[in-house]
């Protein structure tokens, strides 16, 4: 399993453009990585793997070992619909010094970046209000058609 995470960040990969946004979400996510000691990295995705928010601190900066958590997001949330394993849709993991969240909401996946001394109920108490937007997004995308051009 190691290897094959070590030869995911070693592929190649075109790094996912960096976005600002500027309606209360993007405000949200800002406040949030600024509020919270040790946040590094909000994104949120759809199932396409098109990157449809992310914030992050100016020094975080691995688009691969981004790229391979969001993979890694979509096989962890297959693996629990395929065991059935509840139906909240939010993965936390532990790697030595960093916290990994991991959130889905209908056809939208999130991940959460921190290290070992951020508070993780702030973390999950923004994963809650990031699910919460998302359930709207995902309302009007459902009648719109589409998630582009909507203002979050």
């Amino acid at each position: 399993m190691d290897l094959e995470i070590e030869r995911e960040l070693m592929e190649p990969r075109t790094p996912s453009p960096v976005v600002i946004y500027d309606g209360p979400f993007g405000s949200m996510l800002r406040a949030a990585i600024d509020d919270i000691d040790g946040l590094m990295l909000v994104t949120v995705t759809d199932a396409d793997h098109v990157t449809i928010f992310r914030e992050a601190l100016p020094e975080f900066h691995e688009p691969q070992f981004e790229e391979a958590l969001i993979d890694k997001c979509f096989d962890a949330f297959d693996d629990t619909k395929q065991l059935q394993a509840g139906t909240r849709h939010v993965v936390t993991l532990f790697f030595g010094a960093m916290r990994v969240v991991q959130f889905r909401v209908d056809t939208y996946y999130g991940t959460i970046v921190s290290d070992d001394i951020c508070n993780m109920g702030m973390i999950h108490n923004l994963v809650t209000r990031i699910r919460k937007c998302l359930k709207v997004l995902s309302g009007v995308s459902d009648k719109k058609g589409s998630h582009k051009g909507q203002q979050l």
